[in-house]
């Protein structure tokens, strides 16, 4: 019930626009001198990508494990395999097995396999590992891969693996783990995809997903602790089947971020790109490295970024509770956010990609710098904005707490759905929304709250209705902003999470001609009439009771935010 009361009210916020203030003493607003209510030449539109597909295409069926087959060997010692077939290992075995020939299956039948100075496992073929029971892989020796195999890698299985590891636990071609459990300590990375073919090679070869290099988790469930990378792959990563992933890297994020320790961090919780080729390990530059998360639980506490492509990032699905000494999310092209829900409770900056697009979901970002960045790593020209940039939003349920700029776009940001709530920095070197190009409000529910000095608002040319409303007067952390109608029934409520003096509010029920109050607590800050797209209003007037009850005992707000799910 009290979800769909949220909804209600969200939707119903829809109707905020402002237009004349009762108090004597004012002054202009900021905002119309920062950018706010100009023009936007050019809206951006959503990208299309078909890398998740793709990806599927390229990973293939899921191979879940079985029972040991009759007539399956036995191994009661370490060696060579050298004709394909099942082999089975049960108890304790010293010594490194190696896989020499197609066609191999290995049972770990509750077995403890080990190795003083060797790996543990390898193959320079296709291998299949079929865990049942508790089973365990360790090698001492240092900066040896435990599990290393030249082809595809396949762990399956109803058993458990734990894997400790002086470089990289297990390290493939390609690597599936589909419904087995693996707890893994590794000095290296946790699960680590490369192309060795291309190492030999006198010129680049052509990106592909079919040659390797990547990393799929279907139903798993996967603990790692990780000196480097959780999860390392050259070409992608497909995290699906109501997955369990818990990354620790690098000891996680400090407890103090600042931007020298974002810079210094070393050790991202699941990375894609970079591939590298011959003898100079020169690095393939693709849009195509991806990350795609369908669904699964993912816990990431990383010292580097939690979740970083060189390409492009989807998240249609899933739960990511996400810790991270730089980047939460970030993808150097195009990062999508379709579904699924996503908690970034620390890190230097939350969502960032050259192209930010948000239709679905629940973001909820607490950051040191910018909360959601469009950026490509180049430098604008002064007045100038970047046309590879831009941030989209047409749906989903975001809020964001910044120590920098809200949400920041080097290029344009455009909202046509969903709900946005910033609570901006309290400085003002920076700002709720800053944009190069402009901000275009076509749709969606936006509150946005942050300092002067620095305040954008929305283009002139938005299709929707906005209000800027500015005071000198500090409005104080927790006050209950409240917005009624001329007969003082309430439209939305918030809770502001720090001192303001700036408060932007678009919503689809803005209507041209109709009449609003604005309140602090019990007292009304302002009454205005909407009579343009932009609506400016400043005011010197005291917060007086911050945190009480507009008339008509409408006050609460929504849990710190606004929009459905909190409260």
């Amino acid at each position: 019930m009290k979800r769909i009361i949220i909804l209600i009210l969200a939707l119903a916020m829809s109707v905020c626009v402002l237009a004349g203030c009762g108090n004597d003493e004012s002054f202009v607003n900021p905002g119309d001198d920062l950018g706010g209510g100009g023009i936007v030449d050019a809206a951006p539109e959503t990208t299309d990508s078909e890398s998740m597909e793709n990806a599927g295409q390229a990973a293939g069926e899921t191979q879940k494990g079985e029972a040991v087959p009759a007539g399956a060997v036995t191994l009661t010692e370490a060696g060579d395999i050298k004709a394909g077939g099942d082999y089975v290992v049960r108890g304790a075995l010293t010594g490194r097995i190696s896989v020499k020939a197609e066609g191999v299956r290995l049972f770990l039948d509750n077995a403890a396999l080990s190795s003083p100075d060797d790996k543990v496992i390898s193959s320079k073929y296709d291998l299949t590992i079929t865990l049942i029971g508790e089973n365990s892989v360790e090698t001492a020796a240092a900066g040896t891969n435990a599990i290393t195999c030249d082809g595809a890698l396949v762990i399956n299985g109803s058993g458990a693996l734990s894997v400790t590891s002086t470089k990289n636990a297990v390290k493939g071609n390609t690597i599936s783990v589909t419904e087995a459990k693996l707890d893994i300590r590794a000095d290296g990375d946790g699960l680590h995809a490369e192309i060795d073919a291309y190492d030999d090679l006198t010129s680049a070869p052509a990106f592909s997903y079919e040659d390797g290099g990547w990393v799929k988790l279907d139903g798993a469930d996967v603990t790692i602790v990780s000196g480097d990378d959780g999860i390392q792959a050259d070409t992608f990563v497909l995290i699906g089947g109501e997955s369990k992933l818990n990354i620790t890297t690098n000891g996680g994020a400090p407890q103090k971020i600042t931007e020298s320790s974002s810079d210094s961090g070393d050790g991202k919780g699941i990375k894609a790109g970079a591939i590298d080729w011959g003898a100079d390990a020169d690095e393939i530059v693709s849009d195509e490295y991806f990350i795609g998360i369908e669904s699964g639980d993912i816990t990431i506490d990383a010292n580097d970024d939690a979740v970083h492509s060189d390409g492009k990032i989807e998240i249609a699905g899933g739960t990511l509770n996400i810790a991270s000494g730089d980047d939460g999310v970030h993808a150097e092209a195009l990062l999508t956010v379709t579904g699924g829900e996503i908690a970034i409770s620390r890190c230097y900056e939350g969502l960032e990609a050259a192209k930010v697009e948000i239709a679905g979901g629940t973001v909820k970002v607490d950051s040191v710098d910018d909360g959601i960045n469009a950026a490509d790593g180049t430098t604008n020209r002064p007045g100038q904005a970047n046309p590879n940039c831009h941030i989209i939003l047409s749906g989903g349920d975001i809020e964001v707490s910044a120590q920098g700029d809200g949400v920041d776009s080097n290029g344009t940001i455009r909202m046509t759905g969903g709900t946005l709530v910033v609570f901006g920095p309290t400085a003002g070197d920076n700002a709720a929304l800053d944009a190069d190009g402009g901000i275009l409000m076509d749709g969606g529910s936006l509150f946005a709250v942050g300092p002067l000095g620095m305040v954008e608002t929305p283009a002139s040319n938005s299709k929707q209705n906005v209000l800027s409303y500015a005071q000198n007067q500090a409005i104080a952390a927790n006050t209950v902003l409240s917005l009624t109608d001329e007969e003082g029934t309430p439209i939305f409520s918030v809770t502001v999470k720090k001192s303001c003096r700036s408060v932007i509010v678009s919503c689809p029920q803005l209507a041209t001609g109709k009449s609003f109050k604005l309140y602090g607590g019990d007292t009304q800050l302002c009454a205005f009439t909407v009579s343009a797209v932009i609506t400016s209003i400043g005011s010197q007037g005291h917060m007086g009771n911050p945190g009480g009850t507009p008339p008509g005992g409408f006050g609460g707000g929504f849990g710190g935010g606004m929009g459905p799910g909190r409260g």
